[in-house]
């Protein structure tokens, strides 16, 4: 541990399961092995082959980063975090919403209101 002195923030350990997401769509799984405020440790197929900067969205949670590659060695690629990003969560429709947007709204189909007397 002794080669990890020069480092300007610790790392904490992970094991976060993750997606690569590049820019035409493309999405690589991966996992994040370490992070800390300024980047992280990725473990990932060694034939994969990266663009210098890309985004990377951990599973399960709302974060998002856009990272610039630092090294890559064997399975494991290093990553300097340049942005932090948050999912917003899914809109939710309230009920209401939701029942006008339905086919099944139709009114005019209702019909009249009938007297008990007028059946036979």
């Amino acid at each position: 541990m002794s080669d990890f002195k020069n480092r300007a923030t610790d790392r904490t350990d992970v094991d976060w399961i993750s997606i690569i997401r590049l820019v035409g769509g493309t999405e690589i799984p991966c996992a994040i092995k370490d992070v800390s405020a300024s980047g992280m440790k990725v473990a990932l197929s060694a034939e994969v082959d990266l663009p210098e900067t890309f985004n990377i969205k951990v599973v399960g949670r709302d974060l998002v980063f856009n990272v610039r590659q630092a090294w890559r060695r064997g399975h494991f690629i290093g990553l300097t975090i340049q942005k932090i990003g948050k999912i917003p969560p899914p809109k939710k429709t309230s009920t209401l919403e939701a029942k006008s947007s339905t086919p099944a709204a139709d009114y005019n189909r209702i019909g009249a209101r009938r007297n008990f007397r007028d059946r036979d």
